[in-house]
């Protein structure tokens, strides 16, 4: 063997001796898991869906709408292209062939395509089916060959319902249930038979919007359809559409996300105060939205409707559709706040965080006008804590007054605590009877249901406060500028079926506010001491670095004084939160101090958020002088051996093979990579030697 082959054998095997130390010290590593998604996703490819629902086939994501296209994509997010139309069915020839609002559910390896059929505006309307195995290909979709379900009248409540709008899902016990409805009476679910063809039993009332307070006279005033239903955790979840669609001019729609919860897949489904949506009820968790920065296609996403659903592990996605003023897809990821889906956003009016402070601005605008509702602005008018009353008055550099911080119950219900005075006080109705006018005050704030508040998204970065209990909004007199202005409990106009306008009944802006964040957190600021001597020598003096921040890193201004047994000692104005003192350790001893923070916080784009003192214990333990210690004379020392305080490996306490934590573990695997190549030299040495011979 020559030696150049020898050497690259020796080189080969100290570099796998290095690389498995190199790998040891990699697979170390902890694993990151991956974070769920959040947010409305960014979609591209043609986009223009109406009615949509969405499905998957092995890597492949295809989504029907009305009208019988079928998309496909690589990913949820696109590109999303339009691959071909399924087959108009022969029996729907009496309603022009029209085909709207499918959902697609696969059970086994097959696909179940259910949609409606019907004429604008009437209740002449029927479900059919489709099938297929082949999702791609959308002449393969084959129909049923007659309807499912047709419109028609109940016995014995003479309720009339619309047989549009199905989805399908299935319950604990394996059995599956379709619901369907618009308009008319409103929404209904009945039992679906093995054949998931047949429908079994009775059909049952789920959602409706007629009320005892609104009274609906006129089935076009009872606006609500498109339902779907679908289970999390232990709850059933009902969604449907409110309000209008379908407009001439996309911008006079006003469709909204509903939501109610029940225990059973049949109801009843009960909104976040306990209304059946079967009378009235219902929870706002999606209205109009302007999108995040980097989401796609980008602007106002007007009125979302045609809510359907797709699951994905432990994700389930919500999927719509949005004016934009044609209508587009829509995908964001359901989260959760105490049972309750919602829809937070990182930036902007909807970053609505517990623990943190805002002031709220209620919506300008007028119902005499219109045009002013469609894409309304803030007033100058914000809630306001004033003399033990909740009004609303002019909106000022953010102050104490009108900075509430958020504070969860659960449930998806919240205190509103103000930030006036001692900060002890929370936003109350007054009684929990639900009359128009209840009185709305700041009153200590306690376990009690008068101060619980919910939200619904009434759009464009507004939201509606409902009491707990008594369903009334927070609502104000007036949001003319200028004008201080009672706050009260009013009835959610969202469910006054009048004529006249078509946006006016479902937008009203004197119970809608904008939350503008002050500040994450509103805890009073903090006092530490950076680089002071927890012991000092009599006769020293002890240096005091003392900082002052906000639990969130709030800044903060003002002094700190420092005290001592009820006297005052010094005292120091804060530069960039900090300040320093030097104090004479005289006795020995505890020597205890008080540090005293008298000012205010402030986040970096507000003013004042915080006012007030705080203090914090400072303790200093003064021992006395120590006595000189006598020179001590090194004996002889054997030859070989390390001076006290070392070891033959290094300096200090051992080796560099000898650590621990994260940097030991890394030394250490510098150690063993360089004892290895060292062997590894002796052995080219040995080699090298060896080929002499």
């Amino acid at each position: 063997m020559t030696i150049a082959s020898r050497v690259k054998r020796a080189l080969a095997f100290v570099a796998a001796l290095a690389l498995g130390a190199g790998l040891l010290s990699v697979a170390s590593a902890p694993a990151t898991a991956a974070e769920p998604p959040s947010g409305q996703l960014a979609l591209s490819g043609n986009l223009n869906l109406h009615d949509p629902t969405v499905y998957r086939d092995g890597d492949t994501y295809y989504a029907a709408a009305s009208h019988r296209g079928i998309w496909s994509a690589p990913s949820l997010n696109g590109p999303w292209t339009n691959i071909g139309n399924v087959p108009a069915a022969d029996w729907t020839a009496s309603s022009g062939r029209a085909l709207w609002a499918p959902h697609v559910q696969k059970i086994g390896d097959t696909f179940f395509y259910y949609y409606s059929t019907s004429s604008f505006g009437t209740n002449n309307s029927a479900i059919g089916l489709k099938t297929t195995q082949t999702p791609g290909i959308p002449s393969s979709y084959v129909d049923h060959g007659g309807p499912i379900v047709t419109s028609g009248t109940l016995s014995p409540t003479q309720e009339t319902f619309n047989a549009i709008d199905p989805a399908v899902h299935q319950d604990d016990d394996g059995n599956w249930w379709m619901v369907w409805g618009s308009h008319f009476d409103g929404i209904f679910i009945q039992q679906l038979a093995d054949d998931m063809v047949t429908l079994v039993g009775e059909p049952v009332k789920v959602a409706d919007r007629e009320s005892e307070q609104f009274p609906i006279d006129n089935p076009n005033f009872n606006r609500i359809e498109g339902p779907s239903v679908f289970k999390h955790g232990d709850w059933y979840y009902l969604l449907t559409a409110w309000d209008w669609c379908c407009r001439g001019n996309g911008n006079d729609n006003t469709y909204k996300i509903v939501a109610g919860r029940s225990a059973t897949i049949d109801g009843p489904y009960l909104d976040k105060n306990g209304v059946d949506l079967a009378e009235g009820g219902g929870s706002i968790i999606l209205n109009s939205r302007m999108t995040q920065p980097g989401v796609t296609p980008e602007g106002l996403h007007r009125a979302p409707g045609a809510p359907d659903f797709l699951v994905e592990g432990d994700t389930v996605y919500f999927i719509y559709h949005s004016y934009m003023p044609g209508t587009v897809l829509g995908i964001r990821p359901f989260e959760w706040d105490g049972g309750w889906p919602y829809f937070p956003e990182s930036k902007g009016p909807y970053e609505v965080t517990e623990g943190a402070s805002y002031a709220l601005r209620l919506q300008a605008g007028s119902i005499d006008d219109p045009n002013s509702l469609q894409n309304p602005e803030a007033s100058e008018t914000c809630l306001t804590s004033l003399d033990g009353l909740a009004v609303g008055a002019a909106c000022e550099e953010p102050g104490a007054a009108q900075a509430w911080r958020l504070e969860s119950l659960g449930d998806a219900f919240y205190q509103l605590r103000s930030q006036a005075g001692d900060r002890e006080t929370c936003l109350t109705m007054a009684d929990l009877s639900g009359t128009e006018g209840t009185g709305v005050a700041v009153e200590p704030c306690a376990d009690d249901e008068r101060q619980h508040w919910y939200f619904d998204d009434t759009g464009h970065g507004f939201q509606r406060l409902v009491g707990r209990t008594s369903n009334l909004a927070l609502e104000a007199t007036s949001n003319l500028p200028g004008a201080e202005t009672a706050v009260f409990g009013g009835h959610r106009r969202d469910g006054d079926h009048q004529a006249g306008n078509l946006t006016q009944a479902a937008k009203w802006p004197y119970q809608q506010w904008r939350f503008e964040k002050l500040a994450d957190a509103l805890e009073a600021p903090t006092i530490t001491t950076l680089d002071g001597a927890a012991n000092a020598i009599v006769g020293d003096e002890v240096d005091l670095a003392v900082t002052v921040r906000g639990e969130s890193g709030e800044l903060v201004s003002g002094h700190v004084s420092l005290w001592q047994d009820g006297d005052q000692v010094d005292s120091a104005t804060l530069v960039d939160g900090d300040a320093s003192f030097a104090i004479a350790a005289d006795e020995v001893g505890v020597l205890s101090l008080t540090a005293r923070f008298h000012g205010a916080a402030w986040s970096a784009d507000a003013e004042v958020v915080w006012n007030g003192s705080t203090s914090t214990e400072l303790v200093v333990t003064v021992e006395p002088a120590p006595h000189p210690e006598p020179p001590v004379t090194p004996g002889p020392q054997e030859p070989g051996t390390a001076p006290p305080g070392t070891s033959p490996g290094g300096s200090g306490s051992g080796s560099g093979l000898a650590s621990t934590g994260t940097d030991g573990e890394a030394l250490s695997a510098i150690g063993l990579g360089a004892l290895l190549l060292a062997l590894g030299g002796m052995m080219l040495v040995a080699l090298s030697r060896r080929s002499r011979v």
